[in-house]
Parts: structure tokens; C-alpha cells; sequence
């Protein structure tokens, strides 16, 4: 998440020895299950990747309101924000503060120097 402006959350899967762990990383919180014995319990550990290969891209926790773009091989960002009753795109051109996002909980603040798509104007966002 701290790389990824796209991600809302991520889900991960720890396994030490016969443990298996879940967790799961949001802006708020951090939360981890308590360990099961994937080999004991495969019923459900079965049933979990069977979840995880079934959920949609926004139940994984990306964000469908950006989008990831390559311009002259260099990745950029598009940010569509519904305002009134219309559709705004911002494309990024360069980011001007993103040490916000670094730590694993907090507000993972990115400020970028974007291109408004429908005027063209260069705003911050």
C-alpha cells in the first residue's frame, strides 16, 4: 500500500512451519487472525483460496477511481472523482509529496501535480 496509490487494503498470508495467518492492512488497522494448522484444517483453508480466487478486484482492495497508466514509459495516474453530478479525470505529471503514505497506518497522504482532462489546467491533487 505504502508503494501503490491504487490499493485501498491488502490482504496477505503469512505460513510459518504448519501455521497459517491472514491479515489484513488497511489505512486504520492492522489485524491478524489467530494461526490454524493448514494441514489439519484444510477444509477451510481450501475454502479461503477458494474466496480469494472468487472476489472482484475492488473486494481485493484496489481502488476503482484510479487507474495506473504508462505515458512514455513512465507510470502515471488517473483519478476519475464524481463532483455534481460530473465526472472529473485528473492525470498525475508529477508527485510533490508522498512521504505520507510511508507508514503502515495513518492517513497515506500523496500530493501530485495533475492535469485536469477535461480543461487541460494544472491543479494539485
Amino acid at each position: 500500500m505504502r508503494e501503490d496509490p491504487c490499493r485501498r487494503f491488502a490482504y496477505g498470508i503469512t505460513i510459518e512451519n504448519t501455521n497459517l495467518r491472514l491479515w489484513l492492512s488497511n489505512r486504520a488497522f492492522l489485524a491478524v487472525t489467530e494461526p490454524i494448522n493448514f494441514l489439519s484444517d484444510f477444509d477451510n483453508v481450501i475454502s479461503l483460496f477458494y474466496l480469494f480466487g472468487s472476489i472482484t478486484d475492488v473486494g481485493l482492495g484496489w481502488d476503482p477511481t484510479i487507474e495506473r497508466i504508462s505515458i512514455q514509459d513512465e507510470t502515471h495516474y488517473r483519478f476519475s472523482l464524481h463532483h455534481k453530478d460530473r465526472l472529473m479525470t485528473f492525470t498525475t505529471i508529477r508527485p510533490i509529496a508522498t512521504y505520507g503514505a510511508d507508514s503502515m497506518v495513518g492517513r497515506g497522504t500523496r500530493v501530485y501535480e495533475a492535469r485536469d482532462d477535461d480543461t487541460g489546467k494544472t491543479v494539485a491533487l
